[in-house]
Parts: C-alpha cells; sequence; structure tokens
C-alpha cells in the first residue's frame, strides 16, 4: 500500500491501528514502534503522526480497538444467556450467574487468543493518557461486569471485591496454558474457558448465600445447570 493509497481510501489510521495491534500480539506493549507499524502498513515514518502525535496515542487506539472487539464479544455471550433463560431481568440471580459466568469464558479466550493484545487493554502506560473513547469503552466493560456482581452480593462494595476475586479467576486460567504448571496435559482455551465459567459460577452462588445471610434473608439459589 503507498502513503497516497492510503490517503485516497481514508483507512490510514485504521491499518495503522490494526499493525499495532499485530506488532504487540507478537512482541508485547514494549515491543511498538510507531516506524514499523508505518513499515507494515506501507507508509513512510511519518506518516502516523497525522493521526497520533506519539507512541502512547498509537497504543491508546490500539487498545481502545481491542476493548470494544472484547465488550462486543461480552456483550454477544450475555445476550445469549438471555435468549436461553428467555429474561432480560437484571435483577435476576440466575441469569446473573450465568452473565457472570458467559463473561468469564469470553474473557479467558479473548485473552489466549489476542495474548498482550489483550493485556494493552489494561496497560499501565496507558492509564494517565487522556482518551475519552478508551475509558468509554473500559467503562463499558466494567459496567458489564458490575451489574451482576450487584444483583449477587446486594451493594457496591460487595461487588467491587467479588470482581476482585472474578478477576483472579478469569487472568488464571488465562494464562495458566502459558506455564509450566500443565505442561504435558492437552488443554486448549475451551477447556480453560469452560473451567474458569464454573468457578465462577461457584463464586456467583456463594455470593448470593452470603448477601442473603447479612440480610438476614433466605438465599435464591440459581438453579443448577
Amino acid at each position: 500500500m503507498s502513503q497516497r493509497g492510503a490517503y485516497h481510501h481514508g483507512d490510514l489510521r485504521a491499518a495503522l491501528v490494526a499493525a499495532a495491534l499485530d506488532i504487540v500480539s507478537e512482541r508485547g506493549v514494549a515491543g511498538l514502534s510507531v516506524a514499523e507499524a508505518a513499515r507494515r502498513t506501507g507508509v513512510s515514518t511519518a506518516a502516523p503522526y497525522r493521526h497520533f502525535p506519539s507512541r502512547t496515542a498509537l497504543l491508546s487506539a490500539a487498545a481502545t480497538q481491542s476493548g470494544r472487539q472484547l465488550l462486543e464479544e461480552m456483550r454477544a455471550a450475555c445476550d445469549e444467556v438471555r435468549k436461553r433463560l428467555g429474561t432480560a431481568d437484571h435483577a435476576d440471580p440466575h441469569f446473573a450467574v450465568e452473565a457472570l459466568a458467559a463473561t468469564a469464558r469470553v474473557y479467558v479466550i479473548f485473552a489466549v487468543a489476542h495474548g498482550a493484545a489483550f493485556e494493552l487493554i489494561l496497560a499501565d502506560e496507558l492509564q494517565d493518557h487522556p482518551d475519552a473513547e478508551r475509558r468509554e469503552v473500559s467503562r463499558q466493560i466494567m459496567d458489564l461486569l458490575l451489574w451482576p456482581a450487584v444483583t449477587l452480593t446486594g451493594e457496591p462494595a460487595a461487588a467491587t471485591q467479588f470482581l476482585w476475586r472474578f478477576t483472579a479467576v478469569v487472568h488464571g486460567y488465562a494464562y495458566l496454558p502459558g506455564s509450566g504448571f500443565i505442561r504435558g496435559h492437552a488443554v486448549g482455551a475451551d477447556f480453560m474457558a469452560s473451567q474458569a465459567a464454573d468457578v465462577i459460577r461457584t463464586l456467583a452462588r456463594a455470593a448470593i448465600e452470603g448477601s442473603s445471610a447479612n440480610h438476614g434473608s433466605e438465599p435464591a439459589t440459581p438453579a443448577t445447570e
């Protein structure tokens, strides 16, 4: 692709973001350079700076794209739960349990498939970068996880603690295949995702019981799948 052709089609920005995601997937966040993204896109090393004033800006745009894809897949998983259960009631604990299990499954599969491009969504070096679009995507991801957590626990503070456990579980299963702990075992992303979903179901049901005990009522335990 020539520089002129890229601008003619109006897709240079998207092409640079795609190249950045490829580079991050291959080399990690630290391996991204604007020059390499330009080379892969077929433009001069100066061309990217018309769209991204810095490497951090390109990194943030790539994180936004990666986060948006994760969000879309998580939403699709929740929609499948709605269809399967025949309800969209956010106050239904059974719906909340299954929504969290479904998002856990997506989370693990996405992390395994995209590697460092997934880590980019949470990269420390982007936390202080003023990118409203990236922060909005991150907020929507958190909201998608927060509503079922609040349904299960009954209050925002307890929901936050539950989401810490959720994150620990999904990250643990996502990175387990790359560790030496399960060397010699033929397990893939789908197996790990299913295991993570099962653990989240257990934690979610325990959260319902804990919330009911704190409020002095009988737990509304969801039916077993």
